[in-house]
């Protein structure tokens, strides 16, 4: 894989991750954005990518390292971000809508945070990667009905 290619996908998955975050502080948003982050990340960016015409996913091989790339960082930036938006909530509004994750953010030591958002980041990486492989199937299927539908067209 390009080193160009891996600078695309993680500014593209740091952007998205971080803007989940900050989105997951409103109360019924952040279900969302949280199943987007676990996902529907690596889809985003590689689709994005492609659309852009940054990247090509040439074989399942690459869409599983974009996909597991993408997952990885965007839950790092999507914890720390949602983390930061928790705490200032908390601190300056005296609200929280869930207690144990403000407690956790606020009292815990920041090696049990690390590790924890290291050990998510693993699960959101490997799932990531499955949507990732997953994607590269359905673009290769939607390009094939294409080339034989309008294979008749070309002669």
């Amino acid at each position: 894989m390009n080193k160009v290619i891996l600078k695309y996908l993680s500014f593209c998955s740091l952007a998205i991750g971080a803007i989940l975050g900050i989105l997951a502080a409103i109360p019924y948003i952040g279900g969302i954005a949280l199943f987007s982050v676990l996902l529907l990340s690596a889809p985003l960016v590689i689709l994005f990518l492609i659309m852009a015409g940054k990247m090509d996913l040439t074989t399942p091989k690459d869409s599983i390292i974009s996909g597991a790339i993408t997952g990885f960082c965007a839950n790092i930036t999507f914890s720390f971000a949602y983390s930061i938006v928790v705490a200032l909530i908390y601190l300056l509004f005296k609200y929280t809508n869930n207690y144990f994750l403000t407690a956790m953010i606020i009292n815990s030591p920041i090696w049990l945070f690390i590790i924890i958002v290291l050990f998510v980041g693993v699960l959101t990486a490997t799932t990531n990667a499955f949507t990732g492989f997953l994607t590269y199937y359905i673009i290769n299927l939607i390009r094939d009905i294409y080339e034989n539908k309008h294979a008749d067209e070309d002669i």
